[in-house]
């Protein structure tokens, strides 16, 4: 199937929704991020193997460099983080995986390494805001005895 047929089914798929484009692609962020925050290293595992995939379809027979799916597959994991590889994207949907993953990659990768539930504010407690709050007032207040 060639790109042109996937963009249009893709947009057909989401004009015929009942939210429209909008509402379709809106849904699909917050499952990615609730399917991120559940399963970090899942996340990236298939991040990084479908852009591969989609990387190797754009740039196969058109960039000397894509000769096989582990080439795609290295550029697609050095692009998570410092894009540090040999390989560069030639087509403009090889262009356009990279974007995604120069964008997504560095919070996808940073997210992994967090401990459960600590990108989430709403992992601490309210005491523990509470605490937080009180101390960053003392400091406050100490501040500006010394400056006064």
């Amino acid at each position: 199937m060639n790109e042109r047929a996937l963009l249009t089914l893709g947009l057909l798929v989401a004009c015929t929704s009942r939210k429209g484009p909008s509402g379709a692609l809106g849904d699909l962020h917050q499952k990615l991020r609730a399917y991120q925050a559940r399963e970090p290293a899942n996340a990236i595992v298939l991040t990084v193997l479908g852009a591969a995939a989609a990387f190797y379809a754009a740039e196969r027979g058109r960039n000397p460099k894509v000769t096989s799916f582990y080439d795609a597959l290295v550029y697609a994991a050095t692009n998570l983080s410092v894009g540090y590889s040999d390989i560069f994207a030639k087509t403009p949907g090889g262009k356009a995986v990279g974007s995604l993953l120069m964008t997504y990659g560095p919070a996808l990768a940073a997210r992994a390494l967090d401990a459960p539930d600590a990108a989430s504010p709403s992992a601490m407690s309210e005491s523990q805001v509470d605490r937080i709050v009180a101390r960053l007032d003392d400091i406050f207040s100490e501040l500006r005895a010394r400056r006064a």
